[in-house]
């Protein structure tokens, strides 16, 4: 009788054991399904993404993407200062993180001022541009642009 009670006893345990992982896989494929949904959900395409020009030789193009972080890059354009019949880069930045669905902005430091890029959606092909920039000599410009979606 011994023999029998203790074949009883590893076969419960096995049950517990194999009972107790398959919940645990199953859990575990529930939870990686739901992240990559989430995560799928909160890196949906924005409606800045493309490229923007204006007719203003100060902010002549803004490239907008999105990256492999989800966050929003971009790449303003202006008409070069010593060659006009071309548009220079003032290099990729990070786009700051706007709790507004329709307002984004984006900063570049020079070596004689700080300037940030307000962007307000106006609609999917219309975006509105107010550039602000403080010189470190004290002085402050600002202007805003009209920008059109390319196609």
């Amino acid at each position: 009788m011994t023999q029998v009670s203790s074949a009883r006893i590893p076969l419960r345990q096995i049950m517990a054991v194999l009972l107790t992982a398959a919940l645990t896989l199953s859990l575990s494929v529930v939870l990686t399904v739901t992240s990559t949904k989430e995560a799928a959900a909160s890196c949906s395409a924005s409606p800045f993404n493309g490229k923007w020009r204006s007719s203003d030789a100060r902010l002549k193009r803004i490239d907008v993407w999105q990256g492999e972080d989800c966050h929003l890059y971009a790449k303003a354009w202006s008409v070069c200062e010593h060659d006009s019949s071309r548009i220079c880069s003032w290099g990729t930045r990070r786009m700051g993180d706007s709790p507004e669905p329709n307002f984004q902005f984006v900063g570049y430091n020079w070596n004689n001022a700080d300037e940030v890029l307000h962007l307000r959606m106006k609609d999917r092909s219309h975006l509105s541009v107010w550039d602000s920039t403080d010189y470190h000599s004290g002085k402050k410009v600002s202007f805003t642009v009209t920008m059109y979606k390319s196609r």
